[in-house]
């Protein structure tokens, strides 16, 4: 998409929101989806995260107030089968905040390790000419997914000549963007990873950072060389410091059982309701 202008309504104009594909270098690539409820040229209404049980099947009646109706306010639809997404209403309580910026959700893919430093120096700092990052989904190109496995792999191999000593990184740069994101990225409610091997300092690191995260709903990390022993903190941090989180995939990780009913204990304390994939 283009420019996208948006604002209060009123006739005040607001801030002129630009494509994040225009941040697109040779390391990373951006590729956004708008997921605000787009009510005219200038306004999106974010609503409150809602359970998909109880996004209403039609919009609620409107109200009257003094013989006059007020505005029906409009069913969301929701982008994916599990994430409610901005503009889903609940049928308890009809509230709605006329958001300054729209939100998107946001699609990564990334070359090489300087691709996760563009990434750092974009979202630790304020950024008014983006939308808001509502869901965020990194991808490495093929030939970096490759370089990534050998290079993981090779580290953590007893005996391996480079054992100990990881040749190709990135993905624990990601974990300090979390630690310190900036306005545009702070409110995420879903962060998916696939095909980023990481090593065991780097899944440290992400476990230590996602509390920092205290709107996210949803985790995907799919085959980025979990271990029995590096999942079981990200699990640790999701219970006790993301009071919203609704459901974490760790799939084709290789995670064992023991492991799996370790983390589902988790959350049975914490977290009621909370759905765990983790096959492997």
């Amino acid at each position: 998409m283009g420019n996208f202008l948006c604002g209060k309504g009123g006739g005040k104009q607001g801030p002129i929101v630009v494509d994040w594909s225009s941040a697109n270098t040779t390391n990373v690539i951006f590729t956004q989806q708008y997921t605000g409820k787009l009510i005219d040229e200038t306004t999106i209404i974010e609503a409150q995260l809602v359970d998909e049980a109880t996004i209403p099947t039609a919009p609620p009646p409107g109200k009257s107030n003094g013989g006059k109706a007020e505005p029906q306010v409009a069913q969301a639809v929701a982008q994916t089968e599990t994430l409610p997404v901005a503009g889903a209403v609940s049928p308890d309580s009809v509230k709605t905040v006329i958001a300054e910026k729209p939100v998107v959700k946001l699609t990564v893919v990334i070359s090489n390790e300087d691709g996760f430093k563009d990434l750092y120096n974009l979202l630790t700092v304020s950024q008014p000419q983006f939308a808001n990052i509502q869901e965020l989904t990194l991808q490495p190109t093929d030939e970096y997914k490759d370089k990534l496995v050998v290079s993981v792999m090779d580290a953590t191999t007893p005996g391996h000549e480079s054992f100990g000593k990881q040749a190709v990184g990135g993905p624990g740069i990601l974990a300090e963007v979390i630690a310190q994101c900036g306005p545009e990225a702070c409110k995420l409610r879903k962060l998916t990873m696939q095909d980023f091997h990481m090593c065991p300092a780097e899944a440290e690191k992400f476990a230590s950072a996602l509390g920092n995260l205290k709107d996210l709903v949803y985790l995907e990390m799919l085959n980025v060389h979990l271990t029995n022993d590096t999942v079981y903190p990200i699990a640790e941090t999701l219970s006790k410091k993301n009071p919203k989180m609704k459901r974490a995939n760790f799939g084709e990780n290789g995670i064992g059982a023991k492991t799996k009913e370790q983390m589902s204990a988790l959350f049975a304390q914490t977290h009621k309701g909370f759905t765990l994939d983790a096959y492997a």
